[in-house]
């Protein structure tokens, strides 16, 4: 099968289209013939080497672990799907990933799609989307009429992290540039901070939950003097130390989004509802990866960056 694939750690350069060995399916799996790939982050940090000092990838390692598509096999163990089952999926980071024709993935991680979302928008919803769900409600566990602060709000992860908490019923304070005001209120934030020209922690006080979905800029110290006693502060990229946090008497919790059909069941039906909408920045022929792993790297982004992988199922 026709794939993008990496032999060695490094610089977008490193980035292959070549050919690999098709994936076998497992009892327990199923096989997507892909037809979109959202790109993250996580993307090109692994691409960079984050994780090669650990036993978690073998090379040659295929990138992306979000995926739109159709299912062409099941497992002889799976009995919720059917071939011709149009899904999207959140692979686990740990495995092999989405930028290749055929991705093989537990049942268990894989919802059927959203109806009215096309493939490309599809792929763009599941690692970013469930990693705001997980911040918020599982970790942050927010609640209606509590204030939330959140970091880099025009983000994939912070789009879907502004409207969730308006869902839930939470006053939401949103970080971000100045350009990117406008979406940012759209989205329903009650609050607009820009967080270049504006010291965010003399602005946001008394919250309950912050939820930073970036690193860097001494974030994560700063937004404790946003938080009371009792609150939360949720990251997905940098650590405190827990001693610091807790002497304030605030929780702090280093999250990694975890793969869950169950949650991808909910992201569905808010979707389909219209209470969740999704943003696509651009869509990139597979064959131009690298232009996209560049865009993604350099921030220029404004929603989700997706790889179309086969525009037959578009």
């Amino acid at each position: 099968m026709k794939a993008i694939y990496i032999k060695q750690y490094g610089d977008k350069e490193q980035l292959i289209y070549g050919e690999l060995p098709k994936p076998q399916i497992a009892p327990q799996q199923v096989l997507i013939k892909v037809a979109a790939a959202g790109i993250n982050p996580v993307d090109f940090h692994v691409r960079n080497g984050m994780f090669k000092d650990s036993d978690m990838h073998q090379l040659p390692l295929i990138l992306g672990w979000d995926a739109a598509g159709e299912i062409a096999e099941i497992g002889k163990d799976v009995s919720q799907f059917a071939v011709g089952d149009k899904v999207f999926t959140f692979a686990p980071i740990a495995g092999q990933g989405a930028y290749a024709e055929f991705l093989t993935v537990d049942a268990d991680f894989v919802s059927v799609k959203p109806n009215n979302l096309d493939m490309a928008s599809s792929a763009a919803v599941p690692l970013a989307a469930l990693t705001a769900w997980q911040g918020l409600m599982t970790e942050g566990k927010l609640q209606a009429g509590q204030r939330v602060l959140i970091h880099n709000a025009s983000g994939a992860v912070g789009q879907f992290a502004v409207q969730m908490a308006k869902q839930a019923g939470a006053e939401v304070i949103a970080t971000a540039s100045s350009r990117k005001r406008d979406l940012v209120l759209s989205l329903g934030a009650d609050e607009f901070i820009d967080y270049r020209n504006e010291s965010f922690e003399d602005k946001a006080t008394d919250v309950d939950l912050v939820f930073a979905a970036m690193g860097g800029n001494d974030i994560l110290p700063r937004s404790l003097k946003t938080l009371k006693s009792g609150g939360r502060l949720v990251s997905t990229f940098d650590e405190i130390p827990h001693a610091e946090a807790s002497a304030l008497g605030i929780e702090f919790i280093r999250m990694w989004v975890k793969p869950s059909q169950q949650e991808l069941v909910i992201l569905k039906e808010l979707i389909e509802q219209g209470q969740l909408r999704v943003k696509i920045d651009s869509i990139f022929p597979w064959e131009q990866v690298k232009l996209a792993h560049e865009r993604s790297e350099n921030q220029l982004a404004v929603g989700k960056i997706v790889l179309n992988i086969d525009p037959t199922q578009f």
